[in-house]
Order: structure tokens, then C-alpha cells, then sequence
């Protein structure tokens, strides 16, 4: 599956891969940055390039592994595929896209496959994108957030369609930055292409986490940040508006960078903070006890490794004990 190695040297010496994925027989990739000597399993980020881009310059681009490594973070840039006119792109029910993959399954995917190839906490899963790799966060809201915490987006809009199920249970904490003199990816209504501008998707994740508070300061006198809230939980929609930006990545010279801030939006939340039934085994929190959990029980167990979920006799150790059990109950099942 590995087919080529880089290290890079960057603010933090870490182990960066290229991936094979064959999905849906279609041979798809991805560049995972993972910390190095991490002391303990490291918490994930994926990271979405928009339209016409790839992981490659997502990873230069951002440069998000620099801000994520020294908080124990990995950052995998996943790849799209080559739409119709031949840009790479994710299927977000545009008619832009060009795209007919599922790339939900897709990304449900990589984080199984990087689960099963590095040591990765599970309960500290987040994603976000650039332009259309922000449309796709947006769309992970909908229909990932059973395995990822929370969310962000870079001048991407919210795209809701027909084809999504936005009836989740638990509250989605959201983290959008968008310029206002965005000429790609429009910031006032009414979008270019109907999907919900910045304001619009206040409104319809205000209503769903149920927020009836709100706050405002500014940086400096182009960006104003926006956090809609409620007293009795620590979910959060953040807004950094951007006065005056473009269709961009924001770095320092706005007075915050988005990479920085996107990890720390990140930290704050953890999927067991909304997700407390989760089933005991269910290591890749796909909801189902099958071999793929075997399998990363077998990987904690070769690497000394812990995880509560597959501590099912609670006895504070990962072991063959634990395998037995969980192969017990998918047979039963």
C-alpha cells in the first residue's frame, strides 16, 4: 500500500507518507503528516484542498502539520479525484463539482486506513477544507459525525441538498473563516450557486445546536469574529469575517492564521464529549463490531497500545482476552 516516503524537515522533524487507497475500484491517495516520536496516540486532522488543487499544495498551502505536531496532532491531506473536466475535486452535490464519487465513504475510509497504519485517537478526529475542501467539511457535518468531532471551513459555503442527512443527534461544533470580497465563493446571499452563504449557515447550525447567545470582538480593523453559543454546552459556530479578503487561505499578515486557529478550535472538543454511548469495541466508531475492529484491536495489542473501546473487560489492558471477547460478540451479533 505505502508506495513512496518523504521526510520533511519543517518547524517539526515528522514521518510524512504518501497512501494508496483502492475505493470503490478506483485507485485514490493520500499524504499523511504524523508527529514524530509522539508520546502517545496523536489526535487526527484532515485537511481539504478545493477545486483544481491536490494534496500537495494543500500541504504547502496551509502548512497546517507546522501548528498541529507540537499539540500531538497528524494532518492527512486527502487527494480528489479528476472530475469530469479533468480537475481534481470532492462531490458535494454542487453542479460544479463535476463528481460522482461518494467521497464520504471515501474519507470514512482514509481515517480506517490510517487508524490501521499509525497510532491515532480515535476521539480526537476533526476535518476542514479550502473552497470546495470547505464545502466538504461542511458536508462531513452532515453525514461523518459519528467519527468526526468537529469541524471547519476556509471561504467554503455549505451546500445542502437533497442527498444529505443533516438529522444527526448530538451538537456539531463549526469554525468558518471567509473574506468578504470573496469573487469565487460568494460571502453575501444570494451564493452563485445556492448554497448557504456564511450568515445563512449561522442561522440553520444556530437552530439545530440550539444557540440563543452570541459574541463579538475584532482583532484589528479588518477581522471581526462571531461565536454563537449556548450557556449549558461548550459547542460553538465561530465566524472570522474577513474584511476586505479575497478567495484565500488567511496567514498572519490578517493578524491570525487559519491553520493555528483551526487547531485550536479543534482541541477543544472530543467525540465522547457528544458521543457517549458509543458501542464498547467499536474502535473505528463506525457503529458496527466487524473484522475491521479486529484487526485494530490486534494493532494495540502488537503495539502496546491503549484504547478504552477495545478495553471490554475493563481491566485497564489491551489483550488477547479483549480480541476473544470482541470476536464473541460479532459472532453472536
Amino acid at each position: 500500500m505505502k508506495y513512496l516516503i518523504y521526510i520533511f524537515f519543517t518547524f517539526t522533524f515528522c514521518f510524512s507518507q504518501w497512501f494508496d487507497l483502492n475505493h470503490d475500484g478506483i485507485n485514490r491517495t493520500y499524504f499523511i503528516a504524523y508527529p514524530d516520536e509522539a508520546s502517545e496516540p496523536s489526535g487526527l486532522i484532515i485537511n481539504m484542498h478545493g477545486f483544481g488543487g491536490n494534496a500537495s499544495s494543500q500541504y504547502s498551502g496551509t502548512q497546517m502539520h507546522n501548528y498541529a505536531h507540537p499539540q500531538n496532532m497528524a494532518v492527512v491531506y486527502p487527494q480528489g479525484v479528476n472530475s469530469g473536466i479533468g480537475s481534481p475535486s470532492w462531490n458535494v452535490g454542487t453542479f460544479w463539482d463535476f463528481n460522482t464519487q461518494n467521497d464520504v465513504s471515501f474519507i470514512d475510509a482514509v481515517i480506517d486506513d490510517i487508524a490501521s497504519n499509525f497510532e491515532i485517537n480515535l476521539d480526537k478526529v476533526y476535518a476542514c477544507g479550502y473552497s470546495n475542501g470547505g464545502y466538504m467539511a461542511y458536508e462531513l457535518a452532515c453525514e461523518l459525525s459519528n467519527k468526526i468531532t468537529a469541524f471547519g471551513s476556509v471561504a467554503g459555503n455549505f451546500m445542502l441538498n437533497s442527498d444529505q442527512e443533516c438529522n444527526n443527534e448530538r451538537e456539531i461544533p463549526i469554525i468558518h473563516f471567509h473574506g468578504t470580497n470573496d469573487a469565487t465563493v460568494d460571502y453575501y446571499p444570494p451564493s452563485f450557486d445556492q448554497a448557504l452563504t456564511v450568515e445563512e449557515s449561522i442561522d440553520y447550525w444556530s437552530a439545530f445546536n440550539n444557540f440563543d447567545l452570541d459574541s463579538y470582538e475584532s482583532i484589528n480593523s479588518n477581522v471581526e469574529i462571531y461565536t454563537y453559543y449556548k450557556n449549558e454546552s461548550s459547542t460553538q459556530f465561530v465566524h472570522y469575517k474577513v474584511n476586505g479578503g479575497q478567495h484565500e487561505w488567511f496567514w498572519n499578515n490578517w493578524g491570525f492564521n487559519a491553520s493555528e486557529e483551526l487547531v485550536n478550535f479543534f482541541l477543544q472538543y472530543e467525540l465522547t464529549d457528544f458521543i457517549n454511548n458509543t458501542l464498547l469495541g467499536d474502535l473505528n466508531q463506525d457503529e458496527v463490531l466487524n473484522i475491521q475492529d479486529v484487526i485494530l484491536i490486534v494493532n494495540l495489542i502488537l503495539d502496546n497500545d491503549y484504547n478504552n473501546l477495545g478495553d471490554l473487560n475493563s481491566d485497564q489492558i489491551i489483550n488477547v482476552l479483549d480480541t476473544i471477547q470482541l470476536i464473541n460478540l460479532i459472532l453472536g451479533s
